[in-house]
């Protein structure tokens, strides 16, 4: 099975390290990374007409490639670049700060797996809450992370000895028990019958799934409380501005995030995952 790895925090950050980690344990995987050539948190969707590909080497990752451009060029890159093997799998991640509920709109990370599905690849991003008071963990989130790409991208197979067996039947559960039910995408909406993309793969292109994954920050590096495959909350997200007067009658408003004051419906992404839950969530691709 061959595996793109791809981020939004650029080709150096520690999350894509962990991402790689996760993954190369996976028995018969082959892992190509192509991640962007500096942060492109928050650029959502964007595309870029022509950007530059690089070859460099990062110690634990070997040959990657580095583009100019945003991370669904990343994607695009790997579909096009001559000699370049078309991945079974796209991950992105893992991202250092969780893309819950509405923030699917604005993340890169998101942004990548869904350009990945668009254009006919599975595609599972991954992104880590993070908590101001608890330091990252990068082994755990690579420990976790193994579990739950190994439970999605082997249906019906038992779980590889290099994956913690315990986080892998939990995700393994939680997706069996969607996949029996019928699961809304949006917390808002009808319930959508989301079953037949659950564990479907590549060989149906009528129902690529693209999966958006975020792990839970416990404190004392707790383990999860359960898994869940839940709704995306559409609720807004929870922000303020500060305003500063410049001169020619101009404004300066910058953004303050209050992230973890954000509404949390009961049964969404958001609710379950500030509550300590891996939430796994399939997403539409418009």
């Amino acid at each position: 099975m061959r595996f793109l790895l791809t981020n939004d925090d650029g080709y150096d950050a520690p999350g894509l390290r962990a991402l790689h980690q996760a993954v190369r344990g996976l028995p018969g995987v082959e892992i190509s990374v192509i991640a962007p050539a500096v942060a492109q948190s928050g650029m959502g969707h964007s595309t870029t007409e022509s950007f530059t590909c690089r070859e460099a080497r990062l110690e634990g990752m070997g040959q990657v490639i580095v583009a100019e451009g945003t991370p669904p060029d990343c994607v695009r890159a790997a579909l096009h670049l001559p000699g370049h093997p078309r991945p079974d799998w796209v991950l992105a991640g893992i991202n250092r700060g969780s893309n819950l509920g509405v923030d699917i709109f604005y993340s890169g990370t998101v942004a990548a797996a869904r350009e990945a599905a668009m254009l006919g690849v599975p595609a599972i991003a991954i992104s880590q809450l993070v908590k101001p008071a608890i330091p990252d963990d990068w082994p755990g989130s690579a420990r976790l992370a193994a579990a739950i790409i190994a439970a999605i991208t082997l249906p019906g197979q038992t779980a590889p000895p290099s994956v913690d067996q315990e986080s892998f039947q939990m995700v393994r559960k939680a997706l069996l028990n969607a996949a029996l039910s019928a699961v809304p995408l949006f917390a808002d909406q009808p319930v959508a019958p989301v079953r037949a993309r659950i564990g479907s793969s590549h060989r149906h292109p009528q129902v690529i799934p693209c999966w958006n994954v975020n792990l839970p920050r416990p404190p004392d590096s707790r383990p999860p409380l359960g898994a869940c495959v839940a709704p995306v909350s559409s609720d807004p997200p929870a922000f303020s501005f500060t305003q500063t007067r410049e001169g020619n009658n101009a404004t300066l408003l910058t953004c303050v995030s209050r992230y973890h004051e954000r509404r949390a419906t009961p049964g969404t992404d958001v609710a379950l995952a500030f509550a300590g839950h891996i939430t796994l969530s399939i997403l539409p691709l418009g």
